[in-house]
């Protein structure tokens, strides 16, 4: 299947909405072909390769791509919005963060997508979701669309408690904001509970592979009741840690045939 044709969109309205997210919304013609989505999709925003935003089909012939959640699609009002988490390692940050901080209304990116990650398993007793702020949009997606009766935890790793936010979800579900402690370790305190658990992760590599080992030697949880994935590595542009993913990837699946 051919990929979407990028798209042009430009920026409607910007707002930091918690002290690490800039919320972005797009809006543009292009998006009147833009599909309904589910949780867990993404699009990828189109940089040159000096940084700055592909504004037309000419840029794209040498470009960088960096990937995020779809927060909200308004097919009505052909209306996109995005969370991008604002970083800087050692005060170097990567292109969409840089980005980010400066972008406003009126200002246009060329878009690719959407893509879908695999969803979440229909068949369960309990769900179990896991993530850094990265990870945030698809975990509160997911949550609201939960049905009424579920049950389980959100474990969300944020980086200062000013960055918790409000979700909609089912009371049977526990949201964990891990403040003080790292993911993987807020997840090995929990009550875990009978039953077969869904379980959806996304969060750093590293973090990524601890939690991974942990579910399947510790909690003993099937392959095909989790999607984990890793959405950034440290260290790692984005090109780099999408290579490293795909030769981990390849090692663990090997490794449950083995």
């Amino acid at each position: 299947m051919a990929a979407p044709t990028p798209r042009k969109v430009t920026i409607s309205k910007s707002q930091r909405i918690t002290p690490s997210v800039q919320r972005i919304w797009f809006t543009g013609d292009e998006l009147s072909t833009f599909p309904s989505v589910s949780p867990g999709a993404y699009i990828k925003l189109m940089f040159d390769l000096q940084g700055n935003p592909a504004t037309s089909a000419s840029d794209l012939q040498h470009v960088a791509m960096r990937t995020y959640t779809v927060n909200h699609f308004d097919s009505n009002k052909q209306e996109l919005s995005i969370d991008m988490v604002i970083h800087a390692d050692n005060g170097i940050t990567g292109p969409a963060s840089a980005w980010a901080t400066i972008a406003k209304p009126g200002d246009s990116i060329m878009i690719a997508g959407p893509g879908q990650s695999k969803p979440l398993s229909s068949e369960y007793d309990w769900v179990l979701f896991a993530g850094d702020m990265t990870a945030l949009p698809s975990i509160r997606n997911y949550l609201s669309t939960l049905p009424s009766n579920a049950t389980g935890f959100a474990v969300i790793s944020v980086a200062h408690e000013t960055d918790i936010v409000v979700c909609e979800k089912p009371v049977g579900v526990e949201i964990i904001w891990a403040t003080e402690m790292s993911l993987p370790a807020a997840l090995d305190s929990l009550n875990w509970l009978s039953g077969r658990p869904a379980v959806w992760v996304a969060c750093e590599f590293s973090d990524m592979r601890a939690i991974r080992k942990w579910l399947k030697d510790e909690k003993l949880v099937p392959h095909h009741q989790m999607y984990i994935s890793s959405y950034w590595k440290k260290g790692r542009s984005e090109d780099q840690h999408k290579i490293d993913k795909k030769q981990d990837s390849d090692t663990y699946l090997k490794s449950l045939t083995a």
